[in-house]
């Protein structure tokens, strides 16, 4: 499937380049740049959510789906750039019929001109109906009417923090119809941007919750020197991890939602030594964990309702049969859990409290593991920080999430780690320099 997006984007990206060459030859004076950005958009949104990546395929549905529908919903822009769609549209499908890459299923070449034309009021109205937008468009629609620089990643926290800040009522509103007449606490760029920084210098301290870090820590090349395979064996996801590998050494039927069925889920689970009923595999964080991870990391494929085992970035081990193989085999799929939760948004499983949350598992690691401080017993400065107890909040959720899926322990509130997870941390925090 990746091969396929980065073939289908290798294509688009040829076309565009090979449409601003036409171009330029038709008219030297011509923006091509922000004529390409418009259209790499476009093909990039056909492809992505109306599922036609070719693109010199332009059917009448698509077209009117693309501008009325898809477009207001996810992209933020100003009304000049939608009154520009229809025309740079127009442009393009002329350089294809000239090109011969007008695909003969399309509208016909005829017909073309005159749906575009009758579009172009409807894609601007599309674009001013809140209906249509997100709520997401409709609030980063509101900044954008600020001046507020999308695009800046200080800006939009800025503009973001405020939002946020506002009444259940206004943010409602707000998302709703992308205005806010007279709201009780008008955007204030200034003050909004010092909030910001204020919250990233809080950020940047060491947790409150965490013990004081003390002494020099093991380098990764030490522990990894005295890596042991018992190390590996008493984790519970990379336990898991070889059971689903060895369940799937005969491919297996998977679920319409991409996981396994019920009857071979209830297998790994026992594999496991977890006995219990099943419904679906997603209700069981035990194999959820490890099965994310295996497909971060390349050990699972599923595709065309089958999901099979793949050679992955190391080879499956056994400890019994090659213990130095499977160590090799356990640090790579921690590896994986704690890369592919990096890479994600909070919203899709990723971590939410990082960096504070690698230092939680640093200390969750060490001998004695680590117990966060519940905001009660802390000081009263602290206590009456909405951002600092939403800090602890987001680290007990990160590690809570990693007990669940078996790459922690946690008894009686002290959270503890091990010598394999703390190399696979190390490596997250290489990649992350």
């Amino acid at each position: 499937m990746e091969e396929r997006g980065r073939a289908q984007q290798h294509e688009r990206e040829l076309v565009l380049s090979e449409y601003g060459t036409w171009r330029l030859t038709a008219d030297e004076d011509a923006p091509v740049i922000d004529e390409v950005r418009t259209l790499e958009t476009l093909l990039r949104l056909k492809a992505e959510q109306l599922h036609s990546p070719d693109p010199g395929l332009w059917t009448e549905e698509l077209v009117t789906a693309l501008l009325t529908e898809v477009v207001p919903r996810v992209v933020v822009q100003p009304r000049e750039q939608v009154m520009d769609l229809v025309p740079t549209l127009r442009r393009f499908t002329g350089y294809l019929r000239e090109t011969g890459r007008w695909h003969p299923e399309s509208m016909s070449v005829s017909s073309a001109p005159a749906v575009l034309a009758e579009l172009e009021f409807a894609a601007l109205e599309a674009a001013d109906d809140p209906t249509r937008r997100s709520f997401s468009t409709n609030i980063l629609g509101y900044g954008m009417s600020l001046g507020v620089d999308l695009e800046d990643e200080t800006e939009l926290a800025a503009f973001m923090h405020w939002y946020n800040s506002l009444g259940d009522e206004e943010r409602l509103r707000l998302s709703e119809t992308g205005r806010l007449a007279e709201p009780v606490r008008p955007y204030d760029r200034h003050a909004a941007l010092e909030s910001v920084r204020a919250e990233e210098e809080a950020r940047s301290s060491w947790p409150w919750f965490l013990p004081a870090a003390s002494g020099e820590p093991e380098s990764a090349r030490q522990l990894e020197h005295e890596a042991d395979p018992e190390d590996y064996t008493e984790i519970s996801i990379v336990r898991c991890a070889g059971a689903l590998l060895a369940h799937l050494s005969t491919p297996r039927r998977s679920t319409a939602t991409g996981s396994l069925s019920r009857a071979d889920t209830a297998a790994v689970l026992a594999a496991c030594g977890i006995h219990r009923a099943v419904r679906s595999m997603w209700d069981h964080p035990e194999i959820v964990g490890p099965w994310v991870a295996l497909r971060d990391g390349g050990w699972i494929e599923v595709a065309d309702g089958t999901a099979q085992r793949c050679a992955g970035p190391v080879p499956y081990a056994v400890q019994d049969e090659d213990p130095e193989a499977f160590v090799e085999f356990g640090h790579a799929v921690l590896t994986a859990l704690l890369l592919g939760r990096d890479a994600r948004g909070p919203e899709d499983g990723g971590f939410r409290g990082m960096p504070d949350t690698a230092a939680a598992l640093a200390a969750a690691c060490g001998e004695d593991g680590v117990v966060l401080t519940d905001p009660v017993d802390a000081s009263a400065e602290v206590r009456e920080d909405r951002e600092q107890i939403e800090r602890w909040m987001r680290v007990r959720h990160d590690l809570e999430d990693l007990v669940a899926a078996g790459a922690l322990r946690r008894e009686h509130g002290r959270y503890q780690g091990s010598p394999a997870l703390l190399i696979a941390l190390m490596a997250l925090l290489r990649e992350r320099d």
